[in-house]
């Protein structure tokens, strides 16, 4: 405006010594992209005022725009102003400007210098095709893109952008850009950067109704957080080019450089209406995985059990996509280990083979597995042949070796995905000697065979169930779980519950087995309402009784004595005093107790005498010798409990009397 208003004046014959005073007034003026609305200007004496009522350009607007030159120079061949300021409310600042138009070149030059080291030079100049336009930003504060921006952005809070951005007239687009100390936030905190540097290189050059395209960018410096990934810079560099249109933004072919990841190349086709990608590929060859697990995948598995595993070999996969979601998957596993560090729960070790996923065909999955550990048991070789189908998965058979026996899962069948996503299987457990399963869990040695049978298990969302009873023998009795649920089975803090009955066990080998002297006979359980926390019990009521029948039934003064440790030190005092100091062992007739845990703490009671204040009965004698074991702290920490039995177990201590 401030040319057309100028070019007008200098056809004006000017008198020496009178003053000139011109006014202008246009409606509104629009080009591709931009437009002006409500223009008045004038010139008084050589000084020039453009009020523009509004402006719009890119999808911005900005209102009352002024535009001030106090000595605007009119020559034969040009047209300049040196002195000119720029100002607008939303502008919050005004901007001096400074420019040069050549009349019979049509040539513009235009400086805005907002800061004293921040100059925004705009060329613009007859082209082949029309006017070629130029922008050189040299200290460019960042935060001037904001309202270009998407509002659900985070906002730019930092940065200083240099380089140049070029548009010629026959529509060729190029643009050199140097970023630095960038930053940006939003106000939840999830997705943050600072200190952000990188350069970008962009070329189009247009093709019939569309434009080619090529694009390059370096991250050089700084961090960003995108919840839930973090990255840092690294030197990543992305090159990428393709096609756009009115329709459609295509990427014929794009490769990201990770340092310690490799290449992945990808392409695709992203529909601008609908806001979809319509089709793409990715392709990433032997990418290491301890790099992958570290760099990419960590931060989504926070808070699981695989968070902080340690892992190596190398992954190759490649993915399809089409508008109706991910079409297929290609994994291949080369020399795959993993192992969980910090809790030693699990490994496996020498993992090998593929995966080729398929939504719309069947196929099968075949992987071999050269041995591993779960909780410290080691598991011997064995191979997995997985039947897919989109979203369905079947393995009839799978044996592990464990120890010296095995797991067997069958009839395994899975449906992946959302709310209706599920996995169950029968099966069971055979062969395994207990003084080898025992010793592996760090407990004390039990001796047997361990074989149980494995009803329906099945897993909805982070819920696992046990369907029936999970029937196994030791102590030469039966254990029976039911109700066994497993919750946030794959977190940090897993939450089990569970029913338990034990019948008939043989109280010789349970208590030769715990060092708590000898008892022989025959015992019943059970443990209602059981609930762990990490594996650390919780909640439960447990019950002990001698099991129905006709059998010996003696006590060692031993376990008389560390049953007075768990429940009250009469007893032994007693045969510290007496003439039964002289027997080794005494007859009982029924034996018992009961925990019921809540809150941390243990409410004991025993056969008798529950509503008793002077104590309750663990043991009730029999026969001859016979001696009855009174328990009196009803009430005991679960904590100080555990350590009273590992007393009593690990050193087999004497009670202390008070």
């Amino acid at each position: 405006m401030a040319m057309l208003a100028a070019a007008t004046l200098w056809w004006l014959p000017v008198s020496p010594g009178n003053t000139q005073q011109i006014s202008l007034t246009l409606d509104d003026i629009t080009g591709a992209g931009w437009g002006a609305r409500g223009i008045r200007a004038s010139f008084i004496n050589g000084s020039v005022s453009i009020q523009i009522t509004d402006v719009q350009a890119g999808g911005q607007s900005w209102k009352d725009v002024r535009l001030d030159c106090a000595a605007l120079r009119l020559e034969r061949a040009r047209i300049a102003c040196d002195d000119g300021l720029l100002a607008a409310p939303a502008l919050g600042e005004k901007i001096p400007l400074a420019f040069i138009y050549v009349t019979d070149k049509r040539v513009l030059e235009l400086s805005l210098k907002p800061a004293r080291d921040e100059t925004w030079h705009v060329n613009m100049a007859p082209g082949k095709r029309g006017n070629d336009l130029g922008l050189r930003i040299d200290g460019g504060r960042l935060q001037r893109a904001a309202p270009w921006l998407p509002p659900e952005w985070p906002k730019l809070n930092a940065g200083v952008v240099n380089g140049t951005l070029g548009y010629t007239g026959d529509g060729r687009i190029s643009a050199k850009l140097i970023v630095s100390n960038a930053g940006f936030a939003d106000t939840t905190g999830l997705h943050a950067g600072e200190k952000i540097g990188f350069t970008l290189d962009i070329a189009t050059e247009p093709v019939a109704d569309a434009l080619r395209w090529n694009a390059t960018l370096q991250w050089q410096a700084g961090e960003s957080f995108w919840q839930p990934i973090y990255l840092k810079a690294a030197n990543q560099h992305l090159s990428a080019e393709g096609r756009l249109d009115a329709k459609s933004l295509a990427v014929e072919r794009g490769v990201l450089a990770y340092p310690g990841l490799g290449e992945v190349a990808f392409a695709g086709v992203y529909d601008l209406a609908d806001r979809k990608i319509l089709q793409a590929t990715v392709d990433a060859p032997a990418i290491p995985l301890a790099a992958l697990h570290e760099m990419v995948l960590k931060p989504f598995l926070a808070g699981t059990a695989l968070a902080e595993i340690r892992a190596d070999g190398r992954v190759s996969a490649a993915l399809r996509l089409t508008g109706a979601g991910l079409h297929s998957v290609d994994v291949k596993l080369h020399n795959v280990s993993f192992d969980d560090k910090a809790q030693q729960r699990f490994a496996l070790f020498e993992v090998n083979g593929s995966v080729p996923w398929r939504a719309d065909a069947a196929t099968q999955a075949s992987v071999t597995v050269k041995g591993g550990e779960i909780l410290k048991m080691p598991l011997g070789a064995f191979a997995v042949l997985l039947n897919m189908h989109g979203p369905r998965f079947e393995l009839k058979q799978l044996r592990v070796p464990l120890l010296d026996g095995f797991i067997d899962m069958r009839d395994f069948v899975a449906r992946a995905g959302g709310a209706d996503g599920y996995w169950q299987f029968t099966g069971e457990v055979g062969g395994i000697s207990m003084d080898k399963f025992t010793t592996a869990l760090g407990l004390p040695v039990m001796h047997g065979t361990l074989a149980a049978t494995l009803p329906m298990v099945r897993q909805v969302k982070s819920t696992l169930r046990v369907d029936g009873a999970l029937s196994l023998k030791v102590f030469d009795g039966a254990v029976d779980v039911r109700n066994l649920v497993l919750l946030d089975m794959f977190g940090k803090a897993p939450r089990v519950q569970a029913d338990v009955a034990m019948r008939n066990l043989d109280l010789g080998l349970v208590t030769r087995t715990y060092s708590f002297g000898n008892i022989t006979g025959r015992i019943d359980a059970s443990i209602a309402g059981l609930e762990l926390v990490n594996w650390q019990p919780v909640k439960f009521d447990a019950r002990l009784a001698s099991s129905a029948g006709e059998y010996p039934r003696k006590i060692s003064q031993a376990a008389v004595q560390n049953i007075s440790a768990l429940g009250g030190a009469g007893a032994a005092a007693a045969i510290q005093r007496s003439f039964l100091r002289f027997f080794e062992q005494f007859g009982y007739d029924r034996l018992g107790w009961r925990c019921k845990l809540q809150n941390s703490v243990c409410e004991m009671s025993g056969v008798e005498g529950e509503d008793k204040p002077q104590g309750y009965v663990l043991v009730k004698g029999g026969g001859i010798p016979a001696i009855t074991v009174m328990g009196y702290n009803r009430q005991v920490s679960w904590q100080e409990l555990l350590d009273r039995i590992k007393r009593v177990t690990q050193g087999n201590v004497k009670p202390i009397v008070e």
